[in-house]
């Protein structure tokens, strides 16, 4: 349209809604690419934080001569609160009683009491993963005290709704094999390198760190939907393998919030995707034997990777 009196030449509704319209479908298609890229960049510091949790066992074990317990049978103190020393996390660390570390355990010393639940209800980023809400999310079902597998099973104690929002949670748990220690046969036969007051030592773990699963992803609940329920990192114990990486998750189960994998940290420090599982368990497939032979640290069974990574 020619303006007269200017001289210049302005817009039509018709141009101008046009404009609009291509300008939209731009939009449109950059933010699924916005998307990946955050995801890429989440998934990037989730590895990157399930390496530096690898990494922290070995500084504990040089340190103590022994990796830290999956969890104290006592404190109910899980393996992420031995390790703040070496994420540097000194200053929550300290305000653990030393009788509520002290493997097994002292009795009396459960976290809930004096200084140990004032370290509890600290946020520690390095136990998070960015492309999840566990630090802020509100659970429909419960916040879990403690959670750790053994004698065959997964079992814990947690505060119906949401008591305690301030208590600092985690998306990670180290791995207690496929069911932890205590168990019948065939599971005895895969014990991991974090169960209830267990001291391994690097020396210990027979089939060697770049085949055995130290620690992997955890939601402490589902991932489809509003979760329904949430760990806290300081009482997540050893977690069993025997379910695998299922979705929907469950507080049974390894899982993530990322599309089809679910990161897993490997004594050596590296880190691999595992595939999820849809639905149920694959149970005595080749690809379940394969997740049992990288959770057992004893079994002398050769892994092929191939059977349940991307």
């Amino acid at each position: 349209m020619f303006d007269r009196k200017t001289g210049r030449r302005g817009f039509t509704l018709i141009e101008l809604l046009v404009v609009i319209a291509i300008i939209a479908i731009l939009i449109g298609l950059l933010l699924p690419a916005v998307q990946k890229v955050r995801e890429a960049a989440a998934r990037l510091q989730c590895q990157n934080n399930i390496k530096q949790l690898a990494l922290a066992t070995h500084n504990y074990e040089a340190a103590n001569g022994y990796l830290p317990p999956g969890q104290n049978s006592n404190s109910l103190i899980g393996t992420l609160g031995y390790i703040l020393p070496y994420i540097e996390q000194g200053n929550i660390y300290n305000m653990i009683p030393q009788n509520a570390l002290v493997i097994p355990g002292t009795s009396g010393a459960y976290y809930l009491n004096g200084s140990s639940w004032a370290a509890a209800n600290n946020t520690v980023k390095t136990f998070l993963c960015p492309s999840d809400d566990a630090a802020t999310t509100s659970p429909t079902q419960s916040t879990f005290a403690n959670v750790a597998a053994s004698g065959g099973g997964i079992g814990g104690a947690s505060w119906g709704g949401n008591p305690y929002p301030t208590l600092g949670r985690t998306n990670y748990a180290f791995s207690a094999g496929a069911t932890g220690q205590n168990s019948p046969a065939p599971y005895s036969n895969w014990v991991g390198p974090f169960t209830t007051d267990s001291k391994t030592t690097m020396t210990g773990i027979a089939d060697g760190t770049s085949n055995t699963i130290f620690l992997g992803e955890t939601l402490g609940g589902t991932d489809v939907g509003a979760r329904d329920t949430v760990f806290p990192w300081i009482g997540t114990g050893g977690m069993a393998t025997a379910w695998g990486p299922l979705t929907p998750s469950s507080w049974t189960t390894y899982g993530s919030k990322h599309t089809g994998i679910v990161l897993f940290g490997w004594g050596d420090g590296s880190v691999r995707p595992v595939r999820k599982i849809t639905g149920t368990t694959d149970w005595w497939s080749t690809r379940w034997y394969q997740n049992m032979y990288a959770s057992g640290m004893n079994d002398g069974m050769v892994i092929d990777f191939s059977q349940f990574s991307n």
